[in-house]
C-alpha cells in the first residue's frame, strides 16, 4: 500500500490531499485520508508561510492536529503539480512565477525532510487528463478551476462535505483542495514520476574522431 500526499502549491492558500493508492480504480473517494489546505491570510512574509507549512507537515506525521480523532499520517509519495512555467496574459507576470517556484521549492524541501521523499511533480493539464476531466473553453465553460471542482463535486468527491463560511457559501479553499486531490488521484492511476532521463554527453575525443 502506498500513501500518497498531493500538493496544490500558491501563496495564498495551499490544497492537501492524502489518499492511499491501494483501493481499486472505481473506488473513488473513499480512500482520502485528508482533504483541506493551509490558508495564509496572517502570514505576513514568504517565510511565514514556509514555517506554516512546515508546521502543518509535522503535525500531520505526529497526528497532532486539533482533531484528536484524526491518526497519524506519513506519505512515502509526496507529489506537487509542476510550478506554472509560463506567462498567461492578464493573470501571471515575471515576479508571480518567480515567486511561486520559490515557494514551490521550500515546500519541496519541506516536505522532503518531514517524510523522507524525493518529491514528484506532475503538470496540472496532465493530472486532470489522467483523471479523465475534460475541460471547455474559458468563454464556455468558465474558469477551468471552477470546472475541475464541478466535474470531481459529480464524481470522486460527491460524498464530501465541504464546509461552509458565515455567509453560508462554501470555503473558498475547497478548490484547493480539489486540485490537491486530482495531483494526488493521478499520480495513484500513473505510478511513480520519473524525472526524464538526461541523454549522455559525447566527449570531445569522440567527436573529433
Amino acid at each position: 500500500m502506498s500513501i500518497i500526499l498531493g500538493l496544490d502549491v500558491s501563496t495564498s492558500c495551499t490544497g492537501v490531499c492524502v489518499i492511499e493508492s491501494s483501493v481499486k480504480p472505481d473506488d473513488k473517494g473513499s480512500h482520502i485520508l485528508i482533504l483541506e489546505a493551509i490558508e495564509f491570510k496572517d502570514c505576513k512574509t514568504l517565510w511565514d508561510k514556509a514555517d506554516k507549512v512546515s508546521e502543518y507537515l509535522t503535525d500531520m506525521i505526529r497526528g497532532s492536529f486539533a482533531d484528536a480523532s484524526r491518526l497519524p499520517v506519513c506519505p512515502d509519495r509526496v507529489v506537487l503539480e509542476e510550478p506554472l512555467m509560463g506567462f498567461r496574459p492578464g493573470m501571471s507576470s515575471a515576479q508571480t512565477i518567480s515567486t511561486l517556484m520559490r515557494f514551490n521549492g521550500i515546500v519541496s524541501y519541506i516536505a522532503r525532510n518531514t517524510f523522507k521523499a524525493e518529491p514528484e511533480y506532475i503538470g496540472s493539464a496532465h493530472a486532470r487528463k489522467l483523471c479523465n476531466i475534460k475541460l471547455t473553453r474559458t468563454v464556455i465553460g468558465g474558469p477551468q478551476k471552477e470546472q475541475v471542482f464541478a466535474h470531481m463535486a459529480a464524481n470522486d468527491l460527491k460524498h464530501v462535505q465541504w464546509p461552509l463560511k458565515k455567509s453560508g457559501k462554501m470555503v473558498d479553499w475547497s478548490r484547493d483542495a480539489c486540485d490537491a486531490y486530482v495531483i494526488a488521484r493521478a499520480a495513484a492511476v500513473n505510478g511513480p514520476v520519473q524525472p526524464p532521463a538526461k541523454k549522455p554527453r559525447k566527449s570531445k575525443k569522440a567527436n573529433e574522431e
